[in-house]
C-alpha cells in the first residue's frame, strides 16, 4: 500500500524526469558496453567539450527552477566526463587545434555564467542598460552560447562519423537524443534558459545518429559492389 502511495504521489513532471533518467543510463550502458568491446571509441575532447557545455546548461537550469526537466542533465554531465577519461583510456591523446579552441570557448562560457550568478561582480564591472541586460538574460544567454559551441563542437564528431562510421553507435545517439523529449516535458519552468540546449542537442544527436547509419549503408553498399557478392544490408545498428 506505501509503494501504491508514493507511485500516486509522483508528478507527472517527475515521471518524465525520470523516464529521461533512465533513457540516459540505458544509452550510456550501451555506448560504454561498445566502447569496451572496441566497437565504439569516445573521443576525448570532444566529450570533454559536451561535459563542460552540459555542466553550464545544469547550473542554468538548477538556477532557474527546472525541476525534473534538469535531472538528465545532471546525468549527462557526469557521464560525459566518464566518456572523456574512457576516450583517453583507450589512447587518442593528440587533437588539432580546433577542438582545443572548441574547449577554450566552452570554457570561456562556462566562467561567464559562473560570473553572471554574482550581482555585485556584474555591477562592478558594468554598468547602465549593459548591466541590466546581463542581469535579466544571462542565464538565456549562457544557454544559447553553450547550444552555439555544442552544436560546433559536434564537428569532430561528426567528421569521425563520416570518415569513420564503425567507430561510433547511431544507436547510442539517437537513444540520447530522445531522451530529451520527456525532459522537455518535465521542466517545471519554460523558457529558453531551461529549453533551448536540450532542445539543440535533441536535434544534435538525432543529426549524428542519421550521419552514421546512413554512411554505414554507403559503405557496406560500395563494399558489396566491389567484391561482387550478395550482401544483405544490416536493419538496424
Amino acid at each position: 500500500m506505501g509503494l501504491a502511495v508514493s507511485f500516486k504521489d509522483v508528478t507527472f513532471k517527475e515521471a518524465m524526469g525520470a523516464l529521461a533518467v533512465v533513457i540516459a543510463v540505458i544509452a550510456y550502458a550501451i555506448y560504454v558496453w561498445q566502447s569496451l568491446r572496441g566497437k565504439a571509441r569516445p573521443h576525448p575532447l570532444s566529450w570533454l567539450i559536451f561535459g563542460i557545455l552540459t555542466g553550464t546548461a545544469y547550473l542554468v537550469q538548477l538556477d532557474e527552477a527546472a525541476g525534473p526537466g534538469s535531472w538528465v542533465m545532471a546525468i549527462t554531465t557526469a557521464v560525459c566526463f566518464l566518456l572523456c577519461l574512457m576516450g583517453f583510456w583507450r589512447g587518442e591523446r593528440t587533437f588539432p587545434w580546433f577542438e582545443w579552441a572548441f574547449l577554450v570557448a566552452a570554457t570561456i562560457v562556462f566562467a561567464f555564467y559562473l560570473v553572471s550568478r554574482s550581482p555585485q561582480l556584474i555591477a562592478a564591472a558594468l554598468s547602465g542598460s549593459a548591466q541590466n541586460v546581463l542581469l535579466e538574460h544571462a542565464p538565456a544567454i549562457s544557454a544559447i552560447l553553450a547550444s552555439v559551441i555544442n552544436i560546433i563542437g559536434f564537428g569532430p564528431t561528426v567528421t569521425k562519423a563520416w570518415s569513420r562510421p564503425q567507430s561510433d553507435s547511431a544507436t547510442t545517439f539517437l537513444i540520447n537524443g530522445l531522451k530529451f523529449v520527456p525532459a522537455l516535458f518535465a521542466m517545471e519552468r519554460v523558457s529558453i534558459a531551461t529549453c533551448f540546449y536540450p532542445a539543440a542537442l535533441l536535434v544534435a544527436n538525432v543529426g549524428v545518429a542519421s550521419i552514421i547509419f546512413l554512411r554505414r549503408r554507403q559503405v557496406k553498399s560500395r563494399e558489396c559492389s566491389v567484391d561482387a557478392i550478395d550482401c544483405t544490408l544490416p536493419g538496424g545498428v
